[in-house]
């Protein structure tokens, strides 16, 4: 009995919310693939190292993500937005599969309160300002996580945008599994503090975006850190042109954004460990989209990292990988499309490498490069140098059909 009075409360004040202001519909929007294949050495349609040598033909799970948008109030220039997104990824092997269910977004985002009516205040659950490369599935600076922060202030020809999100980790506390290796686990709570000015232009076409990282962690009582703090710098020019887009990424990292560097990290999940204290890192990123024609559009990845102590060794660390992606468009929703890719490094002294060549005939909702949803028919042809991932062989021929989709 005690509850009827708080639950017509609740619905009174959504009520009256809903009448004194102008809120927008619910929208829908999210992402997925989903795909079945055959491997000659896998069994089934294998994935290797797909940030290194593209995603095309090399994805084998069933990735989803539901989000839901609203805006609950409207009135005198000033907005609430609820964001909310939900995320699940199985293997998709059966018809029916027990999966964890993420909540990877949950946030309220106000603007219109501050005289610059752009101005941005959010707290919650987000996706902040990630940067990625869709045809390796490369987020080369992603900081999401649970934080809160306030974006887009205007300062001078771009602008500012501030957030502090948390990013805890684990440090071995005594314990070793059962092969006798460290176990990391004992908590630390961790933070990024993240800093970016956006949309600074340098010549016709181009800007530039900067951005730096502080990584640090809040010891708790009677608690040693092992890990020292890091920083992470980043700067992105952006030239577009008709037809398409070039980017060009700079970053350099210590702690563990060193070891980031030449690991493929994005800035989140910062090793606790200890073992990257000494690490320093930096690479070089380009990539873009470009059209040559009504009827030919290619994409392309091209990276080199150096790091040096990675992982407590006195060693220096390298990292390479190029990736191209042309497709040629025979009509409105039919491409045929050829992706080609190839990395090598050595890291810890331990030499990785390997390649990939797939062909696909796909069909679209349209003829951009973007166009989505898309069903795929694919071939590979895939390499590993060592021939430790692809169930012991150094090369394995797959087929397959994946669909992929956002909106």
């Amino acid at each position: 009995m005690k509850k009827l009075p708080l639950a017509i409360a609740v619905s009174a004040a959504i009520l009256s919310s809903n009448v004194m202001a102008e809120a927008s519909p619910v929208e829908f929007n999210g992402y997925m693939r989903a795909g079945t294949g055959l491997g000659t050495e896998s069994g089934k349609n294998p994935s290797f190292e797909k940030f290194k040598l593209g995603r095309l033909g090399n994805e084998n799970d069933l990735y989803g993500e539901f989000g839901f948008r609203k805006e609950v109030y409207n009135e005198d220039g000033v907005s609430f937005l609820l964001d909310s997104m939900i995320a699940s990824g199985v293997t998709g092997n059966n018809g029916w599969e027990d999966g964890d269910f993420n909540i990877a977004q949950f946030n309220v985002q106000a603007k219109g309160l501050f005289a610059d009516k752009e101005i941005v205040l959010w707290a919650g659950k987000r996706y902040y300002q990630r940067h990625d490369i869709h045809i390796t599935d490369f987020y080369y600076w992603n900081t999401s996580g649970t934080g809160g922060g306030i974006e887009n202030i205007q300062m001078g020809p771009g602008r500012l945008s501030v957030a502090l999100l948390q990013d805890d980790g684990g440090q071995f506390a005594g314990n070793y599994d059962d092969k006798g290796d460290k176990k990391y686990d004992e908590s630390v709570t961790a933070y990024t503090a993240d800093i970016r000015y956006a949309g600074m232009p340098l010549w016709s076409g181009a800007e530039l975006e900067v951005g730096f990282n502080y990584s640090y962690a809040n010891e708790k009582n009677n608690q040693t850190l092992v890990a020292d703090d890091g920083m992470m710098g980043t700067a992105i020019i952006t030239q577009g042109f008709e037809g398409g887009f070039n980017k060009t990424v700079l970053q350099a990292g210590s702690g563990s954004y060193g070891a980031q560097m030449v690991q493929y990290g994005s800035g989140a999940w910062y090793d606790r460990s200890g073992d990257n204290n000494d690490a320093t890192g930096f690479r070089i990123i380009n990539w873009g989209v470009a059209s040559f024609g009504d009827s030919i559009e290619f994409g392309h990845q091209v990276m080199f990292a150096s790091g040096s102590d990675v992982g407590g060794t006195d060693t220096d660390d390298t990292s390479y990988n190029l990736v191209v992606r042309p497709m040629y468009k025979w009509n409105q929703h039919m491409r045929t499309i050829v992706e080609l890719g190839a990395f090598a490094e050595t890291i810890n002294n331990v030499d990785a490498g390997g390649s990939k060549f797939t062909i696909a005939q796909a069909w679209s909702a349209g003829n951009s490069f973007w166009a989505r949803p898309e069903i795929r028919i694919f071939s590979s042809y895939i390499t590993d140098n060592e021939g430790t991932a692809l169930n012991g062989a150094d090369n394995e021929i797959s087929v397959g059909i994946q669909a992929e989709a956002w909106w």
